[in-house]
C-alpha cells in the first residue's frame, strides 16, 4: 500500500518553475547577505542593545517609576527592523521550491509585517502604561492584590490578544501551505461534482416517474 501511494504521488506537481526557483534563490542569497550586515550595523553601530538594557534596568527597579520603561517600544521597533532581512530570507526559503498560491503568499507576508506592530502594541498596554500608572500586579500582595482585576481582566486582553491572533494566524499559514495544483484540481472537480449531482437528480426523477406509472397501471387494472 505504501509503495502504491508513493508511486501515484507526483512531487513535481507541487514544485515551482525553474525561473521562479532561480529568482527565489537570488532573493534568499541577497536578503541573507544583506541581513547579516544589517544586523551587525544595528548592534555594533546603532547599539540597539542599549535600549533593551535601559528597559531591563527600569523594570528591575521595583516601586520606582522610571522613564526607561518606554525605551522598550523603540527597542522592539529597531529589533524588528534589524532582523527583517534575515526573517524575509527564511520565509522565502520555507517555500523556495513550492508552487504556492499568490493568495497564500499575500496572507503570510501580511501577517509577518503585523507581528512587530502587534508586539509593540502589547508592550504598550501590558508593560509601559501599567508600569506608569502603577497597576502592574507585583510587589506586596496585601497592597497590590486589587491590581490583578484591571490588569488580568482588561489590559491583558487589550494588549495581548492582537499579538496572539497575528502570531497564531502566521504559524497556521506557515505550516499549512496552499498550492496552485490543489487549487486547480478543486476547480476541475467542481464541474464533475455538478454533473454527478445532475445525473443523480435525473435518476431519482426517472425512478419516481417509473413508480408513478406502475402505480397508475395497477390502479387501472
Amino acid at each position: 500500500m505504501a509503495h502504491s501511494f508513493e508511486s501515484n504521488f507526483d512531487h513535481g506537481q507541487y514544485d515551482c518553475s525553474l525561473e521562479e526557483l532561480t529568482s527565489r534563490n537570488k532573493q534568499i542569497i541577497l536578503l541573507f547577505s544583506f541581513g547579516v550586515f544589517w544586523l551587525w550595523l544595528f548592534i555594533g553601530v546603532f547599539d540597539i542593545l542599549w535600549f533593551w538594557e535601559e528597559f531591563y534596568f527600569a523594570v528591575s527597579e521595583t516601586g520606582v517609576i522610571s522613564g526607561g520603561i518606554w525605551w522598550s517600544l523603540l527597542a522592539s521597533l529597531l529589533t524588528g527592523m534589524a532582523l527583517g532581512p534575515l526573517v524575509f530570507s527564511v520565509l522565502i526559503f520555507s517555500y523556495r521550491t513550492k508552487d504556492v498560491t499568490e493568495k497564500w503568499k499575500g496572507q503570510i507576508w501580511g501577517y509577518l509585517f503585523l507581528i512587530n506592530p502587534s508586539i509593540i502594541w502589547g508592550l504598550l498596554w501590558l508593560v509601559c502604561l501599567p508600569y506608569t500608572w502603577g497597576i502592574l500586579p507585583w510587589g506586596e500582595w496585601s497592597m497590590n492584590w486589587w491590581k490583578i482585576f484591571p490588569y488580568g481582566f482588561g489590559l491583558v486582553w487589550l494588549g495581548g490578544l492582537p499579538a496572539l491572533i497575528v502570531i497564531f494566524n502566521f504559524l497556521n499559514l506557515f505550516i499549512n501551505q496552499k498550492f496552485n495544483f490543489n487549487e486547480s484540481k478543486e476547480e476541475e472537480d467542481i464541474p464533475l461534482n455538478l454533473d454527478k449531482e445532475k445525473a443523480s437528480r435525473q435518476l431519482q426523477e426517472a425512478l419516481k416517474n417509473t413508480n408513478e406509472s406502475t402505480e397508475s397501471f395497477w390502479d387501472n387494472v
